[in-house]
């Protein structure tokens, strides 16, 4: 009985000890891309499909929902840290902000903290119940609210979807992966 008390006092604090999205992660190994030449990560029914180009991520995020999706890179716990990229369609417009993570549970505008918005929107779809968002983010924008990436190494990541075409309202799935860049 001793042994089965410890066995369960251990086994919680590995539980209560997994305190940032790095320990809880299970990440997919397949590293190989796909005909366009991009890797693709998913979590919380939203779909991460990105390469590099230059010193750019190229990116394309879609996720089934008519409201807003996002995704947010090396957070240090939850989303807390993150560059996190949010946005939406509506009427056949697409949206999308550059975001920094100022807790484990919001985020908000990088220009509404001193930051740059370092993100290019080059297409985005709303159609059959998918939202589509392509952008481009550079690996190293300079701004203080956006992490370099660097190639070769892994990051955290962070995925959400909502209900409604805004950057605030509340989240209907979330998930997390790794990401390499290659």
């Amino acid at each position: 009985m001793k042994y089965i008390s410890v066995i369960l006092l251990l086994l919680m604090l590995m539980l209560v000890g997994c305190n940032t999205v790095k320990d809880e992660i299970l990440a997919p190994t397949d590293e190989t891309p796909d005909a366009q030449g991009y890797y693709s990560r998913s979590g919380g029914g939203v779909n991460l499909r990105y390469k590099t180009v230059g010193n750019d991520l190229q990116c394309i995020l879609s996720a089934n929902t008519p409201g807003w999706l996002s995704v947010g890179f090396d957070p240090s716990s939850r989303m807390k840290d993150a560059n996190y990229i949010i946005g939406y369609v509506n009427g056949g417009v697409g949206s999308i902000r550059d975001d920094w993570g100022t807790s484990q549970s919001s985020h908000e505008a990088d220009v509404a903290l001193g930051g740059t918005s370092d993100i290019t929107l080059l297409a985005s779809d709303e159609s059959g119940g998918i939202t589509t968002l392509e952008f481009i983010i550079p690996l190293n924008s300079g701004d203080a609210k956006d992490k370099a990436m660097v190639i070769g190494n892994s990051y955290s990541l962070i995925f959400a979807k909502g209900n409604a075409d805004d950057y605030d309202s509340m989240h209907s799935g979330t998930g997390v992966s790794t990401i390499t860049i290659h």
